[in-house]
C-alpha cells in the first residue's frame, strides 16, 4: 500500500477568503482570510507532525501545490523538567456550527456568546455589567448579528 501524506486543501471562495479542509474535513465554519493563511497552514503542518501536501485552488481554476514539512523539534534543555512532570495534554475543542439566512451578501456577521440575560426597566432602558475577568463558557445561546442588515439569529447551543 503506498504511503499517503496528510493533505491541507485551501479553496478560494472570494478574493480575500479561502475554505480550509484537512484530510477532507472542513477546518472551520467560516472561511479564513488570506492574511491568516500562513499562520494557519504553519500551525496545521506542525500539528500533523509529518510532511503534508498543501494545495491551493484559486477561483480562476489554477491550482498551486507543495509539500511542506513541520519544523524540527527544539532540542530539550538539560534543565527542562522531565517528561513525567509535563502537564496533561489539552483536549482539542470540538467545533460548533451555526447558520442563518437573511443577511446581506458579503456583510460582516458578529458571532456572540450570551453570558446572561437582563431585564429592561419601566422606561425600556437596560443596564448590563460584564466582568473582564470572567471566562466565557460555550453554553446557552449564540447570537449571529448582521452588521449592515441588522438581521439577528439567536440559537441554542446543544
Amino acid at each position: 500500500m503506498p504511503a499517503v501524506l496528510p493533505q491541507i486543501l485551501l479553496e478560494a471562495v472570494s478574493a480575500d477568503a479561502l475554505v480550509v479542509t484537512v484530510n477532507g474535513d472542513r477546518l472551520a465554519a467560516i472561511p479564513v482570510r488570506r492574511d491568516e493563511i500562513t499562520a494557519t497552514v504553519t500551525e496545521l503542518v506542525a500539528s500533523l507532525g509529518s510532511p503534508t501536501r498543501v494545495e491551493v485552488r484559486e477561483m480562476d481554476g489554477s491550482v498551486h501545490a507543495d509539500i511542506l514539512t513541520p519544523p524540527a523539534p527544539e532540542p530539550r534543555s538539560p534543565f527542562a523538567p522531565s517528561e513525567d512532570d509535563a502537564p496533561a495534554p489539552v483536549a482539542v475543542p470540538s467545533l460548533l456550527e451555526f447558520s442563518a439566512d437573511g443577511f446581506v451578501p458579503g456583510e460582516d456577521v458578529a458571532v456572540a456568546l450570551i453570558l446572561r440575560h437582563s431585564s429592561a426597566g419601566s422606561t425600556g432602558a437596560v443596564r448590563a455589567l460584564v466582568d473582564r475577568g470572567e471566562a466565557p463558557r460555550v453554553t446557552g445561546e449564540v447570537i449571529l448579528l448582521g452588521r449592515i442588515s441588522g438581521t439577528t439569529s439567536v440559537q441554542r447551543i446543544d
